[in-house]
C-alpha cells in the first residue's frame, strides 16, 4: 500500500463538471453584469456609455441562452448518471444526515466542539446548490416570459409586471447568495479555491473539510484529520453578505415594486423598469452600494478566467 501524505491528491470533480460548472458560472455573471444596468440605469450610466444598449442587451440574453442549455446539459447529466451508478447527484441529496451536522455545526460555530465529519458534501453547500437551482430555476422562467413579453411591443399587463419583479428579486437575491458562496469557498484558500478548476484537492484539506468523505473515498490512510477549532470567517461572511443584501434588494423594491407603471411598447429595459431610485444622501449609498456589487461580479470573472487560465497552462 502506498503511503498517503497531506499533499497527496483527491479527485473531487470530474473534467465534464468542471466545464459545466465553469459555463454556468460564466453565464450567470455575465447575466448579472448586463441586468444590473439594465435594472438600475442611472448607478450604472457609465457602463452603458462604454458598452452601449444595444450590445448589453445582446449579451444578456446571449448569457441567458447559455445558461438554459448548460443547465440542461448539466441535468441530463446527473440523471444519466444515476442511472448508470454514478453519485453525482445523490451526493448532493439532502437527508436526515444532514441535520444532525447542522445542529453539530451550530455546536461548532459556538466553540463547543471541533468541526464535524461530512461527507462529499457539507449540509450547508449541499443547501447552497438547491437554492442556487431553485433560483436559477425561476430565472429562467421568468427571463424566457420577458423576453417573449417584449417582442410584441404591446402595453405591459399586470402579469407581466409580477413577472418582472419577480426575475429581478430572485436574481438580486441570488447575486447576494454567491457572494457568499464565493467567500466562503476561496476565503480558507485565499487567493483563489483551484479545486473547482483542477478538479482535484489535497488529502490534507479533504481531511480537514469533508473527513467522512474521505474515510469512505480512501479508507486507510496515514494522515490524522486535525481538530478544528471555532472560525469567525462564516459569521464575518453573513454580515457582510447581509449588508449587501439589504442595498441591492431594497433597490430592487424602490426601483421595480414601487416604481410607477409602466406605460407604452415594451423594451428590455427603460420603458419596462422607469427609474424610480431615490436621490441626496440616500440616492448616492444605494449607487455606491450597486456599483460595489458590480465589482464583486467582476472579480469573480477575473477569477474565473485566472483559475482555467491556471488549469490550462500551469495545473497541467
Amino acid at each position: 500500500m502506498s503511503t498517503m501524505t497531506g499533499e497527496s491528491t483527491l479527485t473531487r470533480f470530474t473534467d465534464v463538471q468542471v466545464y459545466a460548472h465553469g459555463l454556468l458560472a460564466l453565464s450567470i455573471l455575465l447575466l448579472w453584469v448586463t441586468g444590473l444596468p439594465i435594472t438600475f440605469h442611472d448607478p450604472f450610466a457609465w457602463l452603458m456609455t462604454i458598452v452601449g444598449y444595444d450590445n448589453v442587451v445582446l449579451v444578456h440574453v446571449a448569457a441567458g441562452a447559455v445558461l438554459i442549455l448548460t443547465s440542461v446539459f448539466y441535468l441530463v447529466y446527473g440523471l444519466l448518471g444515476m442511472v448508470g451508478g454514478v453519485t453525482t447527484l445523490s451526493n448532493i441529496l439532502p437527508g436526515l444526515g444532514d441535520i444532525r451536522e447542522a445542529i453539530e455545526h451550530m455546536k461548532y460555530l459556538a466553540g463547543r466542539r471541533g468541526q464535524p465529519a461530512s461527507g462529499k458534501y457539507t449540509f450547508l453547500q449541499k443547501a447552497e446548490v438547491w437554492i442556487i437551482v431553485a433560483e436559477t430555476t425561476v430565472m429562467i422562467a421568468t427571463g424566457v416570459i420577458l423576453y417573449a413579453g417584449t417582442l410584441n411591443g404591446a402595453s405591459p399587463a399586470p402579469a407581466f409586471l409580477i413577472t418582472r419583479d419577480i426575475h429581478a428579486i430572485v436574481a438580486v437575491t441570488m447575486l447576494v447568495g454567491v457572494t457568499f458562496h464565493l467567500f466562503m469557498t476561496h476565503a480558507k484558500e485565499f487567493p483563489l479555491d483551484r479545486s473547482m478548476f483542477t478538479g482535484n484537492v489535497t488529502l490534507g484539506r479533504a481531511c480537514d473539510e469533508w473527513e467522512g468523505w474521505v474515510e469512505t473515498s480512501v479508507g486507510y490512510f496515514d494522515v490524522s484529520c486535525s481538530e478544528e477549532t471555532h472560525t469567525t470567517a462564516l459569521t464575518t461572511s453573513v454580515i457582510v453578505g447581509m449588508i449587501l443584501f439589504g442595498v441591492v434588494w431594497t433597490g430592487i423594491i424602490l426601483e421595480y415594486v414601487l416604481s410607477p407603471v409602466p406605460t407604452g411598447g415594451l423594451s428590455v429595459a427603460q420603458d419596462v423598469a422607469p427609474n424610480a431610485m431615490p436621490g441626496g444622501v440616500l440616492g448616492t449609498i444605494y449607487a455606491i452600494g450597486l456599483n460595489i456589487a458590480m465589482l464583486v461580479v467582476f472579480a469573480a470573472i477575473v477569477a474565473l478566467a485566472y483559475g482555467f487560465y491556471d488549469r490550462w497552462t500551469v495545473a497541467e
